[in-house]
């Protein structure tokens, strides 16, 4: 940005750290009423997931033949704080494969998809709140999605 005034060069580094976080820092879990979403998962070997609507999750898995391939999530099943959407669904869309969103862990690191096989993701949220529409509970939690895709 040769010659750019100072304030142009702090607003373009302030939007390039921030990238797409939502800049009011406002993490909106799905609302009690949300049982199920409908996910999409971009192309490549590092895809985009994504959900509508556009809400905070606890766990996002990605799974092939029932084996973990990747795993992300706010706290792992049964722990104290399972119950309370405020400190659990922090996750939201979109996320990138093998991308940690902040304040999350990692509970299984990321293998390689590879062109030709065939993988879910999973979302889970935590409730309270009406379970109703949840394809599952289990484990403190809402089964929310289960989306195939292929590479």
């Amino acid at each position: 940005m040769k010659g750019a005034p100072p304030l142009a060069i702090a607003l373009a580094l302030s939007t390039w750290a921030c990238g797409n976080d939502d800049p009011t820092g406002v993490v909106t879990p799905c609302a009690d009423d949300v049982g199920r979403v409908s996910v999409t998962v971009g192309a490549g070997l590092q895809p985009v997931i994504d959900w509508e609507p556009d809400c905070a999750v606890a766990l996002v898995l990605i799974e092939e033949d029932a084996s973990d391939v990747w795993m992300v999530g706010t706290d792992s099943p049964g722990a104290s704080d399972i119950g309370d959407p405020d400190l659990v669904n922090l996750i939201l869309p979109p996320v990138t494969f093998g991308v940690v969103p902040d304040g999350v862990d990692e509970f299984q690191a990321p293998e390689p998809l590879q062109a030709g096989h065939t993988y879910e993701v999973v979302l889970w949220r935590s409730p309270p709140g009406s379970t109703a529409d949840c394809m599952s509970i289990a484990f403190g939690g809402c089964l929310m999605a289960v989306h195939e895709f292929s590479r």
